[in-house]
């Protein structure tokens, strides 16, 4: 063991040999006290409790022989990384940064030799009251300077020689020896391995084994086989659901419908698998593997009731539902028209549902049909509505846009994927039928607009549909079997992203894989790109920061960009105090979900998941509170949470959610023993275990990082991190019944192709 630290030293001290030898190169003035000066500033960069610990300063070997090294500064005006490398006799620059707040007001100054030396003094003054180098205890400052003016008077030059190099490679090796430390240093995530949340590791295998039990309450015509009971509760809470996506699927799932009276309201009467609606638009797998009818998700549930809400009144606990007119079902999908009407979608309509002055009487336009609106009475509400396309934004995307959010959206933008196919496979636009070369050339170009398609956001949606799309066209217009092959040089994807990466949300190696990948497949990205409106057969865009548009016809554009909230949720926060206003139109929650009411007898009443909750947790390293993002994982996770919550009998109003005093004969069941043994006589708060990111990027390629929690297991790319996907995503279905249709989807696809029939 001494032996392996001597060499750990060793080779530490030659790191940082080499590094000093680097930096000695970057002063004309080779004197030693150009030496400590250059040195001084690497301690004074490097120290953790710096004023300046947001700078990032890197020193390789590599670099010490390049005799360079970099000063990274980020810049988060713009959420760019800029890169400034300091050599001898070029004028370069640095931050002064003290926090976040006041990023506007800071100034930038030239690193001349006198600036740094003040900025070295600085530092080292203060490094000398830590360290107590004038035989005195340390009293450094932990306040943040609050301008530039203000530290810049208060530089009092010191002699340089009083730091030793002893001294300063004891502060560099320090930095270095800190695994957070140096992993911020080098952009990496700074979570190990003993940063991984064993508790909640073990809470979560102790409430799946507590699920296998609770969901299977009620599931035998009301039977409770811990309470051993034949029949429902006598006196059991009502529950009406919104929505049946990840969040109020999962609830479906685990709720026990013999202690809870269940009412699910929705437009749509299923589940669906949405990671997989991009393979469903072109056809690997039939949207119906991927769907689930929420009444089979648990058939003793008290209701489906297939409508909108429209209304609520928080404080009298009823909701209001217009019901959906089922007699237009078979006419809610007309082909290519992207805005044909559609269930999910419906015009917005006047709220017609009135309360008189007293509250008791609910009056109604008579003109919309008395049987069109129907109320409903709640104990508990669970709003899990989602969210819907953000593409009113930009002129014409409402318009002209496919979504691809719903069962209803993969099913429509496949039809029209195979009707673009055979518009530009029609006579008018084959070179053949004319002799001008002009006319010609004409039919060329409007060949290639008609199977030209565009698709908006870097996303996980946009990406997938985008290798999708390529797949596809592989396969169709592939020679010498495919159907469309004499449309091979004639098919195009554009991807238009507005940030610098694609898949933001993961780590830069995977998002430069996704890029490369697309790339080699023939996608055109366009980084840094802002749609600026969408026409019947064109779009427009504009780089970020210039005024030049450019217009690019297009024959179809698929709007995967942004979310905005549905009308409801509008409708519930009026109802709320103004505490309730969450950003981007979201609902802020508690860590039980609850949203704000304006009276203690409707608190509790009402829990908001999923898309639609405004839930901020603040983890180990992070600098400040964090919105939860608007993923699958989060949806389904709180509303396993809620059904847990509920199922349970917590006392929702409390403040912080308790058991309620039971009987003698009732206060020894099995759950309630269970609960008191685990400690959860007060319900803990909800805590999100992320468990990384899946991503599919075409040619049988996908992209996999790994996580428990936030700390990091493994990264990968390529034909293994296929295989992987595609385990993930069938082990995640919702039913035995989907994996064994998804399964044969994929042989089918693999075996015989794509289906190209339009039905």
């Amino acid at each position: 063991a001494a032996a392996a630290a001597a060499a750990a030293a060793a080779a530490r001290r030659l790191f940082f040999s080499s590094a000093v030898g680097s930096f000695a190169c970057i002063c004309s003035d080779t004197s030693v006290s150009a030496f400590q000066t250059t040195t001084s500033g690497l301690a004074s960069l490097g120290t953790p409790s710096s004023y300046y610990s947001e700078r990032k300063l890197i020193a390789t070997k590599e670099q010490a022989r390049d005799n360079k090294f970099r000063l990274f500064v980020t810049n988060y005006s713009n959420e760019e990384e800029q890169e400034y490398q300091i050599n001898e006799g070029e004028e370069t620059y640095f931050e002064h940064q003290y926090g976040w707040d006041n990023y506007d007001d800071t100034p930038w100054f030239p690193l001349t030799d006198s600036v740094l030396e003040e900025f070295i003094n600085s530092r080292q003054m203060m490094l000398e009251e830590e360290q107590g180098t004038n035989g005195e205890e340390a009293t450094a400052s932990t306040e943040t300077p609050t301008s530039t003016e203000i530290l810049l008077d208060s530089l009092k030059p010191k002699p340089i020689d009083t730091v030793t190099s002893q001294d300063i490679e004891e502060q560099f090796l320090r930095m270095v020896s800190n695994e957070v430390e140096y992993k911020q240093l080098v952009g990496q995530s700074p979570y190990a391995l003993t940063d991984i949340k064993f508790p909640v590791l073990l809470q979560r295998f102790l409430d799946t084994i507590e699920d296998s039990s609770q969901k299977s309450n009620g599931k035998f015509k009301g039977q409770s086989k811990l309470q051993g009971k034949d029949q429902p509760r006598d006196e059991r809470k009502t529950v009406v659901v919104l929505g049946t996506g990840w969040a109020s699927h999962a609830f479906i799932k685990l709720a026990s419908t013999y202690d809870l009276r269940i009412v699910v309201v929705s437009p749509v009467n299923h589940f669906v698998f949405t990671p997989m609606l991009a393979s469903a638009a072109v056809g690997t797998v039939e949207y119906r593997s991927v769907t689930e009818a929420i009444r089979v998700t648990n058939p003793y549930i008290d209701n489906f009731v297939e409508g909108r809400a429209i209304g609520v009144d928080v404080e009298g606990k009823k909701l209001q539902v217009h019901l959906t007119s089922l007699g237009t079902a078979t006419g809610s999908f007309k082909g290519v028209a992207s805005d044909a009407p559609c269930r999910l979608e419906p015009e917005i309509l006047q709220s017609f549902v009135e309360f008189s002055e007293d509250g008791s009487m609910v009056q109604r336009d008579q003109s919309q049909g008395a049987s069109d609106v129907i109320e409903l009475s709640y104990d508990y509400l669970l709003c899990a509505v989602g969210t819907a396309s953000r593409s009113t934004i930009v002129k014409g995307a409402k318009k002209h846009c496919f979504n691809l959010k719903t069962s209803q959206d993969s099913k429509r933008l496949r039809t029209a994927i195979g009707e673009a196919l055979e518009y530009a496979s029609r006579p008018d636009v084959q070179e053949f039928y004319y002799t001008s070369e002009e006319v010609q050339q004409m039919a060329t170009q409007e060949r290639k607009r008609r199977v030209k398609i565009a698709v908006v956001g870097g996303g996980p949606t946009g990406v997938e549909l985008s290798g999708e799309l390529k797949d596809f066209f592989a396969q169709v217009c592939g020679y010498p079997d495919g159907a469309y092959q004499h449309l091979r040089d004639d098919i195009s994807v554009v991807l238009i992203h507005g940030g610098s990466d694609l898949l933001p949300a993961m780590d830069k190696d995977l998002r430069t894989r996704a890029l490369d990948a697309l790339h080699a497949q023939g996608v055109e990205v366009r980084l840094n790109t802002r749609l600026k409106e969408v026409g019947r057969d064109f779009i427009t865009i504009g780089e970020k920061g210039s005024d030049i548009q450019e217009t690019i016809p297009v024959g179809l554009t698929v709007w995967a960009a942004g979310n905005a909230p549905v009308p409801f949720v509008k409708e519930l926060l009026s109802k709320l105090p103004p505490s309730a206003a969450g950003s981007a139109g979201r609902i802020n929650v508690d860590q039980w979900l609850r949203c704000p009411t304006y009276s203690e007898s409707s608190f509790g009443s009402v829990l908001v998941l999923g898309d639609v909750a405004c839930y901020e947790t603040q983890e180990k390293y992070d600098k400040t509170p964090q919105q939860l993002p608007q993923t699958a994982q989060v949806a389904g996770q709180q509303g396993a949470f809620a059904a847990r919550m509920l199922n349970r009998g917590y006392d929702m109003q409390a403040t912080r959610p308790k058991l309620p005093e039971l009987s003698e004969s009732e206060a020894f069941s099995v759950l309630r023993v269970w609960l008191a043994a685990r400690g959860l006589e007060e319900a803990p708060g909800f805590d999100f275990l992320s468990l990384g990111l899946l991503a599919y990027v075409g040619q049988e390629e996908a992209l996999n990082q790994v996580a428990i929690g936030n700390v990091p297991i493994f990264n990968y790319s390529g034909k293994i991190a296929f295989v992987l996907w595609r385990t993930v995503y069938l082990a995640k279905q919702a039913s035995s019944r989907n994996q064994a249709l998804l399964t044969f989807d994929w042989v089918r696809t693999k075996s015989f192709g794509r289906d190209i029939t339009r039905l």
